[in-house]
């Protein structure tokens, strides 16, 4: 299932818009990935898997280029993932709502937690 979402890097990282920050990974376990390897990426470039999201003017998305090796500093333990509900429809896919289903976040021994918003 693939899910979309916009990533949040704590204090010194502005919130995502969902229209022009929007990612997308092919499973909710592989954004809880990309979400732990931002945190402990150091500042070095990581390669999470994201996907670019490109939204037409009718609101209808499709998945653009992979996002590749991107440096992520002074990413904080507020880092946040929030996932939002898509369905897909024919080749493209619909955000189905204006608030998000999921924020990802890390837990307090490192792991990353799920919990509904």
């Amino acid at each position: 299932m693939r899910v979309f979402g916009t990533w949040n890097g704590g204090h010194s990282y502005g919130t995502g818009d969902v229209f022009t920050d929007m990612e997308t990974w092919p499973s909710l376990g592989a954004a809880r990935d990309a979400l732990r390897a931002r945190a402990n990426g150091g500042g070095w470039p990581v390669d999470d898997g994201a996907h670019v999201v490109d939204f037409a003017e009718d609101g209808y998305a499709t998945v653009g280029h992979a996002v590749g090796r991107i440096a992520y500093p002074a990413v904080s333990e507020n880092t946040e993932i929030m996932i939002y509900a898509a369905q897909k429809v024919g080749a493209r896919w619909s955000v189905v709502a204006d608030y998000p289903m999921i924020r990802l976040c890390l837990g307090p021994r490192g792991g990353v937690r799920s919990e509904s918003c």
